[in-house]
């Protein structure tokens, strides 16, 4: 936290005077002598005399209140989030077989396709992100756009093939990325971009996931990893007689993919943690932090310490 008024805060060094003012004034004795016909009444008020946590408290809510003023007069600053409309973002999923198995209700490929689609949601309004889809092959479904609405399309008009090129989906998706065309981009000014990646499977066709993820590093591309699917995941035999086997994610290569990269790895197990990742990573990619005023907040604060001030006082004079 900041302040544009620092000098301000000096205020604050009169908050001790009034307190050793306060509490001085509590302790004393009276030195007045007065007749008073009701006795019972007389001894209740002295015996309120002195130090009482109830005299006491309305007091430090008071000065407490004085010192949010002070600071609220200062002009404090506090890092805020805002959307950070320079950022570009790729999604890539998996569209291999695999993932038709339905151990994650109601499958896979359904879970991944509603996660994507609530992603997209998360994301400020003005940040542009497309979609890349990957199997034994890559294809670019939509180019980096702020249509959001076009994206959530594509998404839903993904179809399922054969293989897994996990690398493929990685460069198809960082190709796509402003300034990240060429195979080793040489500007040293990239605008900021990152790739989220799902897959349910194991790269079994080329290139290497690794030596994309090294590319995506060069081009200053993070690339954050969804392992999708349970331990024991298991692809039922279709009409032409694909499946019948286990199919499981690779979890080192992708938390090896994150690491180069400088991004996070993730696990899916479920549905509903998915969509969690998903919404968790659509409230920090695309946002950045700015220095905000937040003199609105602290005055509200002193405010209300100040109501409890009074509260608590008249509270504690009706006890007395």
């Amino acid at each position: 936290m900041g302040f544009s008024w620092p000098f301000a805060l000096l205020a604050l060094l009169v908050l001790p005077a009034l307190a050793w003012w306060y509490m001085r004034n509590l302790e004393r004795p009276s030195e007045a002598v007065a007749m008073h016909p009701d006795l019972e009444l007389l001894v209740r008020a002295s015996a309120s005399s002195g130090f009482s946590w109830r005299r006491v408290l309305p007091a430090v809510l008071y000065l407490g209140a004085l010192a949010l003023g002070v600071v609220a007069l200062a002009r404090p600053t506090a890092p805020l989030p805002v959307p950070d409309n320079k950022t570009t973002i790729m999604l890539s999923i998996d569209v291999s077989l695999s993932m038709n198995a339905d151990d994650i209700a109601p499958n896979r490929f359904k879970a991944a396709q509603e996660a994507a689609k609530i992603f997209v949601k998360q994301l400020p309004k003005g940040t542009k992100i497309g979609l890349v889809s990957f199997a034994g092959y890559s294809l670019l479904n939509q180019t980096p756009t702020t249509d959001f609405d076009a994206v959530i399309r594509a998404i839903d008009d993904l179809d399922l093939g054969r293989g897994t090129a996990i690398g493929a989906g990685i460069l198809e998706a960082l190709h796509a990325l402003p300034g990240r065309g060429e195979k080793d981009p040489k500007s040293a000014n990239l605008p900021p971009a990152a790739i989220v990646l799902l897959t349910d499977g194991r790269s079994n066709r080329p290139p290497p996931p690794l030596e994309a993820a090294q590319t995506a590093r060069n081009a200053q591309v993070k690339v954050y990893t969804v392992g999708l699917g349970t331990e024991n995941g298991f692809l039922a035999p279709n009409e032409m007689g694909i499946g019948g086997f286990t199919v499981g994610f690779d979890s080192e290569t992708l938390k090896e993919i994150a690491r180069i990269t400088g991004a996070q790895y993730f696990e899916a197990r479920s549905a509903s943690q998915l969509s969690s990742i998903y919404k968790g990573l659509g409230r920090s990619i695309g946002w950045t932090t700015k220095p905000g005023e937040v003199t609105g907040v602290a005055a509200a604060l002193a405010g209300l310490v100040l109501f409890a001030s009074l509260l608590v006082g008249q509270i504690s004079r009706r006890v007395i």
